[in-house]
């Protein structure tokens, strides 16, 4: 099974995250990327964040609108894609920053990520991410996947 089209809608969610100071994630993509509502769980901090896809795009939406988010990027570093018939998951190493421009050093993390084949088209259904922190770093073997 060819790998492409996850590593696209990867890229593609990566990327619609991504906004320069003064302009818009795209988070119309970010909605097409899922299927149905999707969940979302952000265990970076004490108890998980749970969101569904519109949950979380409404939360960009709003941290921008009250100024605590001018701008951001995010990108895969390396990643690994299983897939058994219309079944997916990915594990994807990223790393971030709340400023464009890149820098050396930049926070990272990991998110599994499952997809689903609907109409010969994979979507998004769930996603779970942790960013680096001083409790958890990312494994070795995740970077060299």
């Amino acid at each position: 099974m060819n790998n492409r089209a996850i590593d696209y809608i990867t890229e593609d969610f990566y990327e619609s995250l991504s906004f320069m100071d003064g302009e818009m994630p795209d988070l119309d993509t970010v909605r097409d990327l899922f299927f149905e509502d999707g969940a979302l769980f952000n265990l970076s901090f004490g108890k998980p964040i749970t969101y569904t896809v519109e949950s979380f795009t409404r939360s960009i939406e709003d941290s921008i609108e009250d100024g605590q988010l001018t701008q951001f990027m995010q990108r895969e570093l390396y990643s690994k894609t299983e897939i058994f018939g219309r079944v997916a998951q990915r594990v994807s190493v990223y790393e971030y920053s709340f400023a464009y421009y890149e820098i050396d050093n930049l926070p990272r993390g990991v998110n599994y990520i499952q997809f689903i084949q609907v109409d010969d088209l994979w979507r998004i259904t769930s996603m779970a991410w942790n960013d680096e922190s001083a409790n958890y770093r990312v494994p070795v073997d995740l970077m060299n996947i």
